[in-house]
Parts: structure tokens; sequence; C-alpha cells
């Protein structure tokens, strides 16, 4: 933690240094703070993708960051949100009763990365285009099997067992790229096409997928979900995501690309090739604060694995 908190107070040196020379005529979209919580105690499991935690900062002065220039923007006239993500994953197998090695089933597994993000929006055309650069590490120095022994401690839970075999340490290097378009853009009903692809240390695949809204909102290429003057002060809505993945890599499952000196993992041929996952859940916004409620479901990402859910709350406030 002390190397990241390092990371984010040089970027914000820099973007405090530099942030007088942008100038009054350039947009300057809105601030969030967005925190999420997944896991799947909320689908009633305690397996595969078991738990994340996510804490992202937008704010304008990110995009003096070094690491901007690696990022996308759609055109001039669009509106450009830079942010700052740090996230942790964990992954366990079907059951964490046994100490010994399950070879039918997936390795734990750990990450941990920070991430620099940016979301392009253009309200004439209807567009939205996101990059993102991660950065970080997979392996025990991820602290998934600490933490998720504390919870279990905590609940009075029964205790994990089989962490001493999870994938090795490794590097995590990893690009996203994600485009959306409308298809329907109604005023209390909105669909959007999406594609997005990924390449890295971590995660190679690509995705085409759909992403519906309806309800009480804000247009959803115009901001974030939230605007300080000028948007809705009340929003309600319910949405709707759905995606079909081709599967390249997964270090998850089949260990890291640098180090190959995991205890187990998933052979390549038994890696699904194709995986479809969706999302269900509510949005409550109330002035500059949204929060939400979502479930979302994976067919299985292995041949012998079992399609899996989980449950994830957010909270966003924008300043």
């Amino acid at each position: 933690m002390g190397k990241w908190r390092q990371i984010i107070t040089g970027l914000l040196f820099i973007g405090n240094t530099l942030g007088a020379q942008v100038p009054d005529s350039l947009p300057k979209p809105e601030s969030y703070l967005k925190v999420n919580y997944d896991n799947d105690f909320f689908s009633a499991t305690d397996r595969y993708y078991t738990q994340g935690i996510q804490v992202q900062v937008i704010h304008r002065i990110m995009r003096y960051s070094p690491l901007s220039y690696a990022l996308i923007r759609l055109g001039k006239h669009s509106r450009n949100y830079y942010g700052l993500n740090l996230e942790q994953d964990c992954f366990t197998p079907k059951s964490i009763r046994y100490d010994t090695i399950n070879y039918l089933e997936r390795p734990f597994a750990a990450t941990a990365f920070f991430s620099h993000v940016l979301t392009s929006l253009d309200a004439e055309r209807k567009q939205s285009l996101q990059t993102q650069l991660d950065l970080g590490v997979i392996g025990p120095c991820a602290r998934c099997e600490d933490e998720q022994k504390a919870i279990h401690k905590a609940l009075v839970n029964i205790r994990p067992l089989g962490w001493e075999a999870q994938i090795a340490e490794d590097y995590i290097i990893n690009y996203r790229v994600a485009y959306e378009k409308a298809l329907l853009y109604k005023p209390y009903a909105e669909l959007m096409g999406n594609g997005a692809a990924r390449i890295g240390t971590l995660y190679t695949d690509a995705s085409l997928g759909i992403n519906f809204r309806a309800g009480w909102m804000d247009p959803y290429f115009r901001n974030l979900g939230i605007e300080k003057q000028g948007g809705r002060r009340f929003q309600l809505y319910v949405f709707f995501r759905a995606n079909a993945r081709a599967i390249g890599y997964n270090a998850t499952m089949q260990g890291g690309l640098f180090h190959t000196n995991s205890i187990f993992t998933i052979p390549e041929k038994d890696i699904s090739r194709l995986v479809y996952d969706g999302t269900a859940g509510v949005h409550l916004v109330i002035r500059r604060v949204r929060l939400e409620y979502s479930r979302s479901y994976i067919t299985p990402e292995f041949v012998r694995g079992v399609d899996h859910g989980w449950g994830r709350v957010a909270v966003v406030v924008c300043f």
C-alpha cells in the first residue's frame, strides 16, 4: 500500500502543478468518488469470483499524469473524464474446505492493481470511448488470503483452506478499449450497443454486448450519471447489461506470463473460449449521490466449472 500511496500522491502533485495552465475555455467535467463492493455472498455462494473492491477517483487533474498519454479521446468535442482506480479481486475454487489441491477445480488467485482510465463522451453523436491501463500484481502480495481469512473469522465462519496453492506472484500490465453507441435513445428508455477488447498479462479477450436502461434519468452520454448543475436532482432507473466474450487468456486460471511456477493452473485446453455474462440492477440518484445494487451472472469459465453469480453495492459521490 505504501507504493500505491506514493503513486497517487505523485499524480495529484503533477495535476496541481499544471492545473493552472488549463485554459478556461476547456470543459471542466464533474469529479467523482466511486466505491464498489462485489461479493458472491449476495448469491449465497463462496466460490470463483468471490470478492472485489474498487475505489475510483475521477478528476480533471488526472489528465496530467504521464500515463494519460496511453489513453484515447474521441475528439475535440468530447467530454473527457480522467480517473485513477484501485482494485483488488479475489478468486477461489468451488470449495474452501480442503487443504489439498482439487485438480478438477479452478485455483485460488488474488489480483491487486491500479488503473488510469479515460471515459470520453460525445453527446452529439451519442457515443463513448473508454480506455484503461492497468498496472499491478497477481499472487500472495495482493493479500486476498489474509483478507478472506479475517472476514471469515470476524463472521465466525469456517476457516478458508487451500490458499497455499494460489497462483504465483507475477506482474499485471493490461490495456482495455471499450466503445459504446446508442441504438435507441428516448427520454425514459435507452439501448446501447458496445464492443470491448483487453490485452495483456492478466486478461486477453474481446466482447460484444448491449446496455439497456429505463426510468427517470439523465441521458447516458451527457455525463457519468450525476451532474452538479443542470442534471436531474432525482433519478431512479433499472439497467441490464449482457455480453458475449471470446477468451484468449486468463491469468487468474492459467497463471502469469512472466513467472510460470504456479503450483496448479488450468490447462489451456480446458479454458472455455466463449463466455456469456449479464448484470441487472437499479440506480438511485439523490442530488450528488448515486446508490447501486446489482446482481451479475456468468457462464462456466472452464470445462468442469459451473455458472456463477455475485452481487454489487456501490456508492458514487459527485463533487
